[in-house]
């Protein structure tokens, strides 16, 4: 019996009032903001309903400065558009590459043409029209 009511004792109760000192809001708002902790972890560890560690964000955060809108991205306009710039060069690659293929089967079809002596790239196109291949 002795020891179910120290167990009970030491377990969290929802009637039970806790104050938290300034320094360790100030501490989980600081581990939040740096990534280490999230909002749910502190949450568990202390006890603490989400509402609480919410408006200790809002009271302690050095992020946020009333009157101040702050844009929150996962990747910076300059990292995508050094993306957009790598993409745009690769198309340009793959475009001049295909067209080098097309001039060099264009070139095959005329050196074919000149020495067969009649027009290949005809013949072939009536070829396929008339479904013999």
């Amino acid at each position: 019996m002795k020891n179910r009511q120290s167990s009970l004792t030491t377990k969290y109760c929802p009637s039970q009032r806790r104050i938290f000192s300034r320094e360790l809001k100030k501490k989980l708002v600081e581990e939040i903001e740096l990534r280490r902790l999230k909002v749910r972890d502190v949450v568990n560890l202390y006890k603490v309903s989400v509402g609480s560690v919410y408006k200790w964000l809002k009271q302690y955060t050095t992020m946020n400065i009333p009157g101040v809108t702050m844009v929150v991205e996962t990747e910076s306009k300059e990292s995508k558009l050094e993306k957009l710039y790598h993409r745009i060069n690769d198309l340009e690659r793959m475009i001049g590459k295909k067209q080098m293929e097309i001039e060099f089967k264009d070139k095959v079809i005329e050196i074919c043409s000149n020495e067969l002596g009649y027009d290949v790239k005809k013949k072939y196109t009536t070829m396929q029209l008339s479904g013999i291949e």
